[in-house]
């Protein structure tokens, strides 16, 4: 047992005068306060558990119960008022029963909490058994009467009585006694210790100046590990009601991280309180406090993710097909067969690797691409130095993949990488093909023949064809080979990659072929991509404009949401295009994490693309 601890009973004071007729009465001597063997509790209600919120919430309300009588997830609380007749004088304008309305309303909504009305003069009465119906305790207390005399112990005996029948187990009771004269003290005293046995609480509230009154009171209220207030003036009972610490709590604060405390809302066991998060993890601590000075925590952690992004996919069809343009498009590749694709990667040749790679992905390519293979490096061995080693293996033409895969099952590297040259042919290639062009060029090495293979690069874009380079493979050699290849790209208004594996080199085989597209907000471009490609773009929540670069160009605005996805299609049918937009959720990821694929810069020299229009 723990033994009994002796405290100054906590009396709360809601407001003071310098005149005699003070709002509370100062307390009287110091009592045998009764400490309940059960210990502090202390619980965070809502929000329940740990929480991850996908925006940027910058506060949090928080909702908990603490009590030192027993659980805190339930309060069974009794409202035992008195309605003696002296209350005509002492309480004429009934605040009484706005204070335990204005108690009863000041709960929060959230809160699990039964009440129950006791109705005691000469006798007690069960005005209300225990509900949740907040609005039929307060028609319930508006209705009492004020007859007879003060009978406390009728009073607290009625609510231990519906205590025993309708309470919840694990429940925190407490009542909430209000008198404003004296009664038995020997009856009353075996109403306390019937409530101690229950584990209920007593909590009296005084109104009036009856010393007697005020002593017994003050007992019932420390023999039970309870408060006891004492108000002089009636209109200070509203304030009265909600500040009696039911449960035995005198307060809690809450903090989040570090932070200085802040003190929380308490009322009848709950507590309520807002405070600040910021993006990361937010711990937060409810620390409550008893009257006799005990203290626990409830804790939970918040953490505020970045703001979710929206995803963008810009596909196409083609008479209800998937496709990769929207109009006539020629993809001319070009593939390093040079003595360097002998080189090992996982264990295999590069050549090995890209041939797979290229033979599965042209299995996707529609049938309505104009497609042509050109090989250099294939036919004269190294120490020759053939520099017109570039060969078109397969000519454009519809429906000819098998005819590229066939090609390049044949080769074998064995020369040099002619890349000026193989890049001058391409012009003749294409022939007076009239709709959009591109070339894709897989290669594992830089020029070696002395050509300027910038400068057919550039010439290229001249005639609208654009270079798209994949570096495969490049080795330890990198940063030199990357910086060579990414300038034949720029010059031509291509896109580069580096692809070290054959993931890597599918991926950018995905977004090379299709018809490439731009994503900007306002004139800056944030996301670049090409139609065929798969994956969705992620883009902050806002209004871009996407314009996709066929024969002629495509331009569309469109706005996204948080966790959104947004499918934007062209669809070709019978020479014209339409355009359509549909909607899905989709599941957070945060802005943070998303990393657009950036339109490359441009030599300063280049010429504007062809074909551009404002907006």
């Amino acid at each position: 047992m723990r033994s009994v601890l002796f405290v100054a009973l906590a009396v709360v004071f809601l407001g003071c005068t310098s005149s005699p007729d003070k709002a509370f009465m100062e307390p009287g001597p110091r009592l045998p306060t009764y400490i309940p063997e059960a210990d502090l509790k202390v619980e965070i209600h809502t929000p329940s558990g740990d929480l991850f919120l996908t925006n940027s919430e910058t506060w949090i309300d928080i909702e908990g119960g603490a009590s030192i009588f027993g659980g805190v997830r339930y309060l069974d609380l009794a409202l035992v008022l008195d309605s003696s007749k002296s209350l005509r004088r002492t309480d004429p304008r009934d605040r009484r029963s706005a204070g335990a309305i204005g108690l009863v309303e000041s709960l929060p909504a959230s809160s699990d909490i039964q009440i129950s009305v006791v109705d005691f003069d000469s006798n007690g009465k069960l005005v209300l058994p225990l509900t949740q119906d907040r609005a039929a305790v307060a028609q319930a207390i508006r209705g009492l009467n004020q007859l007879g005399r003060t009978n406390l112990a009728a009073g607290i005996r009625t609510a231990l009585e519906e205590f025993e029948r309708n309470a919840r187990p694990d429940s925190t009771r407490a009542i909430l006694l209000f008198t404003d004269g004296k009664s038995n003290d020997k009856k009353a005293r075996r109403a306390m210790q019937e409530a101690r046995d229950q584990g209920v609480a007593i909590n009296t509230l005084l109104l009036g100046s009856d010393e007697q009154g005020a002593a017994i009171l003050q007992e019932l209220a420390a023999g039970t590990g309870a408060s006891f207030v004492h108000v002089t003036d009636p209109r200070k009972l509203p304030e009265a009601f909600l500040n009696l610490r039911t449960t035995g709590v005198d307060r809690v604060t809450l903090r989040v991280n570090d932070s200085a405390p802040i003190p929380a809302h308490l009322v009848g066991g709950t507590f309520s309180g807002r405070v600040p998060l910021k993006q990361g993890e937010n711990h937060i601590v409810a620390m409550a406090t008893s009257l006799d000075q005990r203290t626990e925590e409830s804790s939970i952690i918040i953490t505020v993710g970045a703001p979710g992004c929206g995803e963008l996919e810009v596909s196409a069809t083609s008479g209800g097909q998937p496709a990769l343009s929207i109009s006539e498009r020629a993809v001319a590749i070009v593939f390093d067969a040079s003595n360097s694709m002998w080189g090992q990667m996982n264990g295999q040749p590069k050549i090995s690797v890209a041939k797979k790679i290229l033979q599965d992905a042209i299995d996707w390519f529609p049938d309505d691409l104009t497609l042509a293979l050109r090989v250099y490096g294939h036919r004269s061995p190294r120490d020759m130095r053939d520099c017109s080693d570039s060969e078109l293996l397969v000519p454009f033409g519809k429906a000819n993949q098998q005819q590229v895969r066939e090609a390049m099952s044949e080769l074998r590297p064995r020369g040099q990488t002619p890349l000026a040259f193989s890049l001058s042919q391409l012009a003749d290639d294409f022939g007076d093909f009239q709709g959009e062009r591109a070339v894709v060029l897989v290669t594992d090495g830089i020029e070696s023949c002395g050509g300027d293979p910038v400068a057919a690069a550039r010439a290229l874009r001249e005639r609208e064809i654009a270079v798209h380079v994949i570096g495969f493979g490049l080795g330890n050699a990198v940063d030199e080979d990357t910086a060579s290849l990414a300038a034949i790209a720029q010059a031509s208004g291509g896109r580069f990659f580096t692809a070290s594996s054959a993931e890597e080199l599918r991926d950018a085989l995905a977004v090379t072929v299709g018809t490439p597209f731009r994503v900007f907000r306002g004139e800056d471009v944030v996301a670049s991509g090409a139609l065929g490609s798969g994956e969705p773009l992620l883009l902050p929540e806002g209004r871009y404009r996407v314009r996709l670069d066929s024969a002629p160009p495509q331009e569309v605005l469109v706005t996204l949401s948080r966790e959104q996805r947004v499918t934007l299609t062209f669809e070709r049918q019978a020479g014209s295009v339409s355009r359509s937009e549909q909607r899905y959720p989709t599941q957070y990821t945060p802005c943070e994490e998303a990393a657009p694929d950036p339109e490359p810069e441009l030599p300063d020299e280049a010429p504007a693309p062809a074909n551009q229009i404002s907006f």
